[in-house]
């Protein structure tokens, strides 16, 4: 009589922040690379699922509805009971990612040891890394012993559901080098106020082709390719992709350009690249610029073009 192999189901709660997310990711791929066969499904916030369907590694999105109310979060919590889950981890370790993961009932729930607003009381932790300075990755990585599994070196990404659409792909067929700006991010504190700056210096020194990418949209970026407001965020791994070298804030695309294994480059002020930098840390091609009073605002235009210099010259052709 053939072996049947039993399928693992795998429900991840982590509905944000994008960054997050994507730390999440690299981790959930060491699962679904080890384990087969596993169905994973994974709990998002609308207007997120992007970066999941690009990662083509989750079975099944749930969209969580922030601010909708008890009566659409008790809904969302019915339709995940109803799966029937082998594992259920909340990788995102606050109140209501913790209750909803209790909700959904799986054989066994694991979640954060770090977990805040009492999350802790609702799944049972794993454990705590090792490093004495653990990296947002490496906590996440930890989520891996409940399946004996360790993380691997690069945790890497290749967004294989990604893609461009024509229209933008045949604007990047020039064979200069190119410098993708992400001059966003969610926290004011940690937004770097000179990208204009930089691009006009950029352009003016003819280092390459320099192209903008976010969601504000405005006249700020002359000579330059700006497709903000134009790229879907299942697309934004596509684009990534194309760059030689990518410069971000400390924000998602500073984090997917890592998981890719795209040369990097993150302007930081508040945050500490050592907790949420590119990653690993000894990572080639993973460079950070940190401001020496937290002031993202004292991180200079001729620090971070000097440095962009100095990455290129090193960027095999």
């Amino acid at each position: 009589m053939a072996n049947i192999i039993s399928l693992m189901k795998v429900l991840i709660v982590k509905p944000s922040s994008l960054g997050d997310v994507v730390h999440a990711l690299r981790v959930v791929a060491v699962l679904k690379k080890k384990i087969k066969p596993v169905e994973i499904h994974w709990v998002i916030k609308k207007g997120l699922e992007g970066i999941i369907d690009a990662s083509g590694l989750v079975d099944r999105s749930f969209l969580f509805n922030r601010g909708k109310g008890l009566r659409e979060f008790f809904k969302l919590g019915r339709s995940l009971r109803r799966e029937s889950y082998d594992v259920v981890l909340d990788m995102q370790g606050l109140l209501r990612s913790a209750f909803l993961a209790k909700i959904a009932n799986g054989r066994s729930c694991f979640g954060r040891p770090d977990g805040r607003e009492l999350s802790t009381f609702f799944y049972k932790t794993t454990n705590h890394p090792v490093q004495k300075e653990p990296h947002a990755i490496d906590r996440l990585s930890m989520f891996l012993e409940i399946f004996n599994l360790r993380a691997e070196k690069e945790l890497n990404l290749s967004f294989k559901v990604s893609n461009l659409e024509s229209q933008y792909s045949a604007k990047l067929v020039s064979k200069n080098k190119r410098i993708l700006l992400f001059p966003e991010t969610r926290r004011h504190e940690k937004c770097w106020p000179f990208f204009k700056d930089l691009a006009r210096m950029l352009r003016q020194n003819q280092i390459g082709d320099v192209i903008i990418s976010g969601i504000e949209k405005d006249n700020l970026y002359p000579r330059a390719l700006d497709l903000r407001g134009s790229i879907p965020l299942i697309s934004i791994p596509a684009l990534v992709s194309e760059a030689t070298l990518v410069v971000a804030n400390d924000s998602a695309p500073l984090h997917i350009a890592s998981a890719m294994g795209i040369p990097t480059l993150g302007i930081f002020g508040p945050t500490n690249p050592i907790y949420y930098g590119p990653y690993p840390l000894n990572k080639k091609n993973g460079e950070v610029i940190c401001s020496p009073n937290s002031a993202i605002s004292e991180v200079s235009v001729n620090h971070v073009f000097n440095k962009i210099l100095s990455m290129l010259e090193s960027i095999d052709p």
